[in-house]
């Protein structure tokens, strides 16, 4: 029965806020936020009308396939040949900025807790460190805003969850939450990351090349029915992530990759592929946001400390926005572009994903689960209140118009 309650809670927000959608949307409250408030006044930290057991097997499945549905629709809608030629904002803030943030991150949590060893301050930086596109839609979405810097925010959101993965399974085996079956030496680990990479890149272009050009010759003779395209483009979405596991590489790496070459070689699919990213992909991630209202950030709440509530703040600003900065330094780029891709990092899926990966229904480190969902909370909070206003507002400044010229 509980099952039902948390179903019937969840339907019904979807029908109240889908009614007042279009002027809640363009203000303070986006559907991310709307729904995580509503799951934490229904939840235990509220009403306690809902009970959910948000650290089984099943929700951790549920939030995976989520976040591959959420990478492959982004990457979908994007250019091929110029992401993987990618432009040099997000090249630098892929490949200095993400090593920088997490470096930047132990240090920090190195000095507010000091029971912490470096492996433990490294891995709670390391999970916090990817960002999350789908919080941040009123940016994505906002065409003002110039195509480069969407494209930047969509890239760096939709690669770094998938590199952040092997530093995460580093530093959890290194502190002991998680058990890979090898001796932990250098050389295993230099194997591991490459393998996750490359085989993740490698399982998704053939899965997206693969089915695009399936679909493409199949709508060219008429054997789609394109009542039926929708529900195959999921098939496609869940087949990347699935293969790469099974090769040995990053699942949501292969899921923004296949994304990427699926839309490529099927441009017939265009249309699906928006409607996708815009029904299932926003109905799965707004039902993970509401489950960790209801049942994840009461955990955090329970468990409060004032330093847990300070290090996520200062993930969501300074041990960002400074690597972020450093990494765009020499582009030419002007200051506010820079504040403006530095505080537009939210945190969200991937946080969770990892958070349930690692420490599954235990609690063997009370501190990073809890700080990493006050967080995953206050980014939820703060990002969805400055979405609009802010893509608004840069939209329309000097700054924007210059840099966002490709």
């Amino acid at each position: 029965m509980a099952s039902e309650y948390v179903l019937a809670a969840l339907a019904i927000v979807f029908i109240l806020y889908g009614l007042f959608s279009r002027p809640l949307g363009d203000t303070i409250l986006p559907a991310p936020l709307a729904f995580m408030l509503a799951g934490l006044a229904l939840g235990s930290a509220g009403l306690g009308l809902i009970d959910i057991r948000a650290t089984s097997e099943p929700f951790l499945l549920f939030a995976e396939v989520t976040l591959a549905l959420v990478l492959f629709g982004d990457a979908a809608r994007m250019n091929l040949r110029k992401t993987v030629r990618m432009n040099s904002l997000a090249r630098r803030m892929l490949l200095f900025g993400l090593p920088l943030t997490m470096a930047f991150g132990t240090l920090v949590a190195m000095g507010l807790f000091p029971g912490f060893s470096l492996v433990e301050a490294a891995l709670l930086a390391v999970i916090l460190a990817p960002t999350d596109a789908a919080l941040g839609a009123a940016i994505v979405d906002n065409e003002d805003v110039p195509l480069r810097i969407r494209r930047t925010i969509v890239t760096e959101s939709g690669l770094n969850d998938g590199l952040s993965v092997a530093p995460v399974f580093l530093f959890a085996a290194l502190a002991g939450h998680v058990e890979l079956g090898m001796d932990g030496g250098w050389t295993f680990w230099a194997g591991f990351v490459a393998q996750q990479i490359v085989l993740g890149v490698l399982g998704g272009t053939l899965t997206g090349a693969v089915c695009g050009y399936a679909f493409a010759k199949a709508n060219h003779i008429g054997l789609l029915d394109k009542r039926f395209e929708k529900v195959a483009v999921i098939g496609v979405a869940g087949a990347s992530f699935i293969f790469a596991d099974l090769i040995g590489g990053n699942g949501f790496v292969s899921a923004f990759m296949s994304g990427l070459c699926f839309a490529a070689l099927c441009m017939d699919s265009s249309d699906a592929v928006s409607e996708f990213v815009e029904n299932e992909g926003r109905f799965f991630s707004l039902s993970v946001f509401f489950i960790f209202g209801a049942a994840l950030a009461p955990l955090a709440l329970a468990n409060f400390e004032w330093i847990y509530l300070l290090y996520a703040l200062l993930s969501l600003t300074v041990i960002r926005m400074v690597p972020i900065a450093v990494s765009l330094l020499g582009t030419g780029i002007r200051w506010p572009t820079v504040l403006y891709l530095g505080w537009f990092g939210p945190r969200g899926l991937a946080g969770i994903v990892f958070v349930l990966l690692v420490f599954g229904e235990g609690a063997a480190s009370v501190p990073i689960i809890a700080t990493t969902y006050l967080a995953i909370l206050m980014s939820i909070i703060l990002h969805g209140i400055t979405a609009a206003p802010f893509a608004a507002r840069y939209a329309n400044s000097k700054a924007a118009k210059a840099d966002g010229r490709e």
